[in-house]
Parts: structure tokens; C-alpha cells; sequence
């Protein structure tokens, strides 16, 4: 037996007895209603919204017609993975380790709630993009694959990506994105996103990276460029998310995931209940 393959048997094993009713239940309820299905025509009834009046059908019946919806059951998942060097950082587990971790959770609650997904693997470039499936096997093909997956770039290119997701997602998606977000200039395509789709960002964190201090001239190794890069302060700017209405998923490499992440989900749903 191949490490990896006995990689992927651990996170199955570690996934599978973490997801219970209430996870699933919190995960579902978290999500539901993204969209609305035509479900059929009836007679117009006072107080129905006049935005959904069928004027081609009345017209036609010379009386008045409403479009009825329904509640749009399925969900369409689109997990995307950073792959770049700097998520092989770490002081305890590496940000990959916790990324592979709640890959894996997404796509097992997927798969459990019957819900399409699809998988999209980035660096500064679209390395691999895996077409919305259902079901166990196209989960466990698609892990299997990104345990093995070796990356042909180590820097970050998110504009790039969310440029991509754009043209291959036609239909309004339930969007994980997990990233350090550790880039710039992709303000433009994020906005064109939040638009469409509903995007979570899953920011990965290193306590290391907030706990760093040092004084005078210090040198770094650039996991993304291979190089040693000298400075006398550190400084990282980052997009303030929140001024797009979105609300991080913050995932630490020093913290249980599935804690944080059944966190989320619970604060999701009680905005929810309180719209």
C-alpha cells in the first residue's frame, strides 16, 4: 500500500466520523435556497406579487396567470484549492494539510447530501478543473487525485482563477474558495463572483505568521518564488473581505477544522433566522 493511498484512507476514516446528523443538517440548512425552480402556472390570487404574473399566458387565457416556484433543492458545490507554494507553510501542520482536511469534508457532505460538485485546483494558473459530479466514487476519484496531484507552478494567480470559474459556472453556485489569500489585484473578478455565485472565502492562517518579530535585517525563503528575500519589517496587506458582504471562513493550522468549520455553519444559519 502506497502512502498516499493510505493518506486518503486516514482522511476517510477521520471525515466519515466527524460528519453526523448535525453536522449534515447545519451544512444543508446553512445553504438552502440559492435559487428557485419553475414548478408550474396558476390563477392569479389578490396579494400575490404582480413580478410574477406570466403576461404571455394571461394574454393568451385573457385572465390572469402566475409563474409558482419552488425551492431549489440541489446545490451545486464548486470547491477551489489553492495549490501554490504557500500553503506548504506550517509551524505545526501546513496550511495543505488543514486545506486536504476540509477538502475532503466538503466533498463527503457533497456526496452525503446528494449535492453536484465540482473541483478546481489553482495556482497562478487553472492546473485542473473536475467537472460537477455526484457520488462516492467521483468523490473518492477526485480526492484520490489531489493527494496525488503535484502542482507545475508555485505562485498565486486568484484573479486568475476566479476568471475561470466565471466561464465554466453557468449556474448560481455555493463557491468555496480556500486560500491564505495571500495576493493582490483581484478585487475586479471577485466583485463579478459575489454577484453571481454565493462565495465563501476559507482563509488558512499560520499563528506563526501574526506571531513573527523580529529586529533588523532578516532574511526569508519564498515558498512561491525559490528564492531568499531580505527585510527589516514584515507587512502583509490584505483585502478586507467584509466590504463585499462576505464572511470568512478562518481556518488555523493550530485548530480542530471541523470545530471552526460547524462554527460557521451555526452562524450562518442563525442570520439566516433573523432576516
Amino acid at each position: 500500500m502506497t502512502a498516499s493511498s493510505t493518506y486518503l484512507k486516514k482522511i476517510r476514516f477521520n471525515v466519515s466520523k466527524k460528519i453526523n446528523t448535525a453536522f449534515i443538517g447545519q451544512y444543508r440548512s446553512a445553504f438552502k435556497g440559492n435559487g428557485l425552480l419553475f414548478d408550474t402556472i396558476r390563477e392569479y390570487q389578490m396579494g400575490d406579487d404582480v413580478k410574477n404574473i406570466d403576461w404571455k399566458v394571461s394574454a393568451r387565457m385573457n385572465h390572469l396567470y402566475v409563474k409558482q416556484y419552488q425551492e431549489e433543492r440541489e446545490l451545486n458545490i464548486v470547491v477551489m484549492i489553492d495549490f501554490s507554494g504557500s500553503m506548504d507553510f506550517g509551524s505545526q501542520r501546513t496550511k495543505k494539510d488543514v486545506l486536504m482536511e476540509l477538502s475532503a469534508l466538503l466533498l463527503f457532505l457533497a456526496e452525503y447530501t446528494n449535492d453536484r460538485v465540482s473541483v478546481l485546483l489553482f495556482t497562478d494558473h487553472v492546473e485542473w478543473y473536475f467537472k460537477p459530479k455526484r457520488g462516492r466514487r467521483y468523490v473518492l476519484k477526485v480526492l484520490n487525485d489531489i493527494i496525488h496531484y503535484k502542482p507545475k507552478n508555485r505562485k498565486t494567480d486568484i484573479n486568475g482563477a476566479l476568471e475561470y470559474l466565471i466561464k465554466v459556472t453557468k449556474k448560481r453556485s455555493v463557491v468555496f474558495m480556500i486560500s491564505d489569500f495571500i495576493d493582490q489585484a483581484y478585487e475586479t473578478q471577485l466583485k463579478r463572483v459575489v454577484r453571481k455565485h454565493d462565495f465563501i472565502p476559507v482563509v488558512i492562517s499560520d499563528p506563526q505568521e501574526s506571531r513573527l518579530s523580529f529586529f533588523g535585517l532578516a532574511s526569508f525563503y519564498d515558498l512561491e518564488s525559490d528564492k531568499v528575500l531580505y527585510a527589516t519589517e514584515t507587512r502583509r496587506e490584505d483585502l478586507n473581505l467584509k466590504q463585499y458582504g462576505l464572511e470568512p471562513l478562518n481556518l488555523s493550522t493550530d485548530r480542530v477544522v471541523e470545530h471552526d468549520v460547524l462554527e460557521f455553519f451555526k452562524k450562518r444559519n442563525r442570520k439566516r433566522l433573523h432576516r
